[in-house]
């Protein structure tokens, strides 16, 4: 790479917690949804959500009726797609874009924290949006989903600091027989 070809801001990288953080969100929350998707087509009864239509907490009520579909796809099925998207753009793999040396692919590279950062905003409004279904139209709650918004919500804390912390890459160092 020639000097006129060096992008002319230091690589940013995120703090090490980062990567492991966020993966681990993404993986409990791909957990949480997939049963909900499993649940939403099984016409399965919902581990340890109370029978009693009349109860606050009624993961029935929430996860059926016109509010349990946006444009016509099952918010399970949503969610489960937005948790495989974030765990692939938070894997340590994403997280080390800015040092990706390809060609290829460091075209990429400026692009995957900001699509990192847009699709856990998204997250956060959609959990926004829902809550209020749960709360002021449903008039119920439903556990297993209140799980992915918690989830959700600390996937975008984790994102927004871990840009917020993130300190220029050190440059690699050379072994001892290679020249700089």
């Amino acid at each position: 790479m020639t000097a006129e070809e060096e992008p002319s801001e230091a690589a940013m990288l995120a703090p090490r917690w980062a990567p492991v953080t966020s993966t681990v969100i993404c993986l409990l929350a791909l957990v949480d949804s997939a049963y909900l998707t499993y649940t939403h087509y099984a016409a399965a009864r919902i581990f340890a959500c109370p029978i009693n239509p009349h109860s606050f907490v009624n993961c029935a009520a929430v996860t059926s009726g016109p509010y349990s579909k946006v444009f016509g796809a099952p918010v399970a099925v949503l969610g489960l797609a937005w948790s495989a998207g974030m765990l692939v753009l938070c894997s340590p793999a994403a997280w080390r874009a800015p040092l990706w040396s390809s060609p290829r692919w460091a075209r990429l590279a400026p692009w995957v924290g900001r699509i990192r950062l847009l699709g856990s905003a998204t997250g956060v409004g959609m959990v926004f949006w829902l809550v209020y279904v749960e709360l002021f139209k449903k008039d119920h709650l439903c556990e297993f989903c209140t799980a992915v918004h918690v989830l959700t919500v600390a996937l975008f804390i984790v994102v927004v600091f871990s840009m917020a912390l993130a300190a220029p890459a050190e440059p690699e160092e050379t072994s001892p027989g290679t020249s700089p």
